[in-house]
């Protein structure tokens, strides 16, 4: 993981200026959501299913569009965007998803290779870069290990080492720690921690109480598709969401 310069983490990483997502038959994913992240944050995005946490990511990638509003990601008004220019806004985000998403049929090393190459690095740069991913998660011992061979929580690992393969300076987790056990939960939490420590914009969408308190950064819950809080050093907190979403 690169380290980014003070110069560099000046200013917002992500902007959201009333930005509302509409889906057939009245179905509204998110209603007038404004909102900033600042470049080397660690957020925690929560509420409870359906409650829009997982279409605030998708938007960050343009996966999803907005009915209206403003997406600002790096720089970029995401929905100005041509199709063309998409692979340049995914190539500086790296995403973590809860099922792991990893291939069954190849190896801990050829699937980060995979990440790498789709994102169009040579075979040199896989090479050189493959082994320094892998002992950030501290999986450099099981590079020949097929999915199934391995634990929940090293399969979460080896997803980590795929997003930041590519040296994001955005890293998008969507219930990382969904599948796996308490104590594994918080290891993996602390990698996060660590790779945001490096100067990497981490947002973690979750639904783990235990991570959110036990860590106490920014907060941003979300109810029916509203930002109903948004508090630094926070918790979980779900009867204030409640509450404030009322």
């Amino acid at each position: 993981m690169k380290t980014l310069s003070k110069s560099t983490l000046l200013g917002n990483m992500i902007t959201m200026r009333n930005v509302s997502v509409d889906y057939p038959g009245h179905c509204v994913a998110l209603s007038d959501v404004s909102l900033t992240i600042s470049r080397g944050e660690f957020v925690f995005i929560v509420g409870p299913s359906g409650a829009g946490k997982s279409t605030v990511l998708k938007l960050l990638t343009h996966a999803e569009t907005v009915t209206t509003g403003t997406v600002m990601v790096n720089g970029l008004e995401v929905e100005k965007l041509k199709p063309s220019e998409v692979p340049n806004l995914r190539r500086h985000i790296g995403v973590v998803f809860q099922d792991f998403g990893l291939l069954p049929d190849r190896t801990v090393y050829e699937n980060v290779a995979f990440a790498m190459r789709v994102l169009g690095s040579g075979r040199r740069a896989v090479k050189e870069r493959i082994p320094v991913v892998l002992e950030m998660v501290g999986m450099a011992h099981r590079p020949d290990a097929f999915p199934n061979q391995l634990s929940g929580g090293e399969q979460q690992r080896v997803a980590i080492a795929r997003a930041l393969a590519n040296q994001p300076d955005l890293l998008l987790a969507d219930e990382p720690t969904g599948n796996l056990d308490p104590e594994t939960s918080l290891g993996i939490v602390e990698l996060l921690h660590q790779i945001n420590e490096q100067g990497a914009t981490v947002i973690v969408a979750t639904h783990d109480v235990a991570i959110v308190d036990q860590r106490e950064r920014r907060v941003l819950a979300f109810s029916e598709g509203r930002l109903v809080r948004d508090e630094a050093c926070g918790r979980y907190d779900t009867v204030a969401e409640v509450s404030v979403g009322k």
